[in-house]
C-alpha cells in the first residue's frame, strides 16, 4: 500500500522566480502554469487577469495552492483557499483570484481546458446562469479523489520505487505536477528528473513513464480535452496539428 502524500517544504521548490519561470502551457487542449501572488503586492506575477474578473467559455480551471493561501472569488462566492487545497471553477463561471491571504507569498499552480484561443476569455457580458455557478475545494493529497469525476477531470497519482507507471492517453492530452518526492519521467525521446513544483506536458498517444526516486512520489494529474485551434490547417494525415 502506498504512503499518504505528506507535505513539500517550501525551500525544496526554491525560490518562487524559478518557479514561475517554468514554461507556460498553451495548446488546444490545455494552457496554463505557475504563479505567484507576493505579500503585499497588487497583481498575480505573470498573469495578465490577475486580479482582473473573467470567465472562460466552455472551459473549466483549476487552482492548486502549492504554498500559502489565496482569496479566490467564483459567481459572487468568496473563500479562502490555502496549501495542498484543488480549487475547481467550472466552465463558464465568472471568477478571480482577489489577493494573497495571511501576509506570505502565495504560490498557485494553474490550468484551463480547453483552450479556446479565439476566445479565451471575457471580462463583461457574461453567460446566461453563469452567476450562479460555484466553485469546489478539494483536498487530493488527502485522499478526496473527487474531482477525477469532473468534466475536465483531475486525479491524484502516487507512484513507488520500483513500480513505474507507464502508458499513453488516447483521448487528451496529460499534464503531471509532482506534489511529493522526487520521479524520473519519460516522454518519448525525451526523459529527465523531476521535483515538487515541477511539472511536464504529455501529448495525446505519447507513450510516457513515471518512475519514483523516493519511496513514493505524488502527482496530481490533469486530464486536457484536444479542441482544434480554429483556423488551424489539417496536417498531409488529415488531422489538426498539435500546436
Amino acid at each position: 500500500m502506498s504512503k499518504p502524500a505528506t507535505a513539500t517544504p517550501l525551500e525544496n521548490l526554491g525560490s518562487w522566480q524559478d518557479w514561475v519561470r517554468q514554461q507556460l502551457i498553451f495548446t488546444e487542449a490545455v494552457r496554463g502554469g505557475p504563479l505567484v501572488w507576493c505579500a503585499g503586492d497588487t497583481h498575480l506575477f505573470g498573469d495578465p487577469l490577475g486580479p482582473v474578473r473573467h470567465a472562460h467559455d466552455d472551459a473549466a480551471e483549476y487552482y492548486f495552492v502549492v504554498s500559502g493561501a489565496c482569496l479566490v472569488e467564483v459567481g459572487g462566492e468568496e473563500r479562502v483557499a490555502t496549501a495542498r487545497d484543488l480549487v475547481y471553477i467550472p466552465a463558464n463561471a465568472p471568477h478571480n483570484l482577489l489577493h494573497e491571504v495571511g501576509g506570505e507569498d502565495a504560490w498557485v499552480y494553474v490550468l484551463v481546458s480547453p483552450n479556446v484561443a479565439h476566445n479565451k476569455w471575457r471580462t463583461s457580458d457574461y453567460l446566461p446562469g453563469s452567476e450562479s455557478l460555484r466553485m469546489t475545494i478539494t483536498r487530493p493529497l488527502d485522499g478526496d479523489r473527487s474531482t477525477a469525476s469532473n468534466p475536465f477531470p483531475a486525479d491524484l497519482v502516487e507512484v513507488e520505487r520500483g513500480s513505474p507507471l507507464a502508458g499513453a492517453s488516447g483521448t487528451s492530452e496529460v499534464v503531471y505536477l509532482v506534489a511529493s518526492g522526487r520521479c524520473h519521467v519519460r516522454a518519448g525521446r525525451l526523459a529527465g528528473n523531476l521535483g515538487p513544483g515541477d511539472q511536464v506536458h504529455v501529448l495525446r498517444d505519447l507513450e510516457h513513464e513515471i518512475s519514483s526516486l523516493t519511496d513514493t512520489a505524488a502527482l496530481l494529474r490533469f486530464g486536457c480535452a484536444f479542441v482544434p485551434f480554429a483556423g488551424v490547417p489539417l496536417g498531409p494525415d488529415g488531422a489538426h496539428t498539435e500546436y
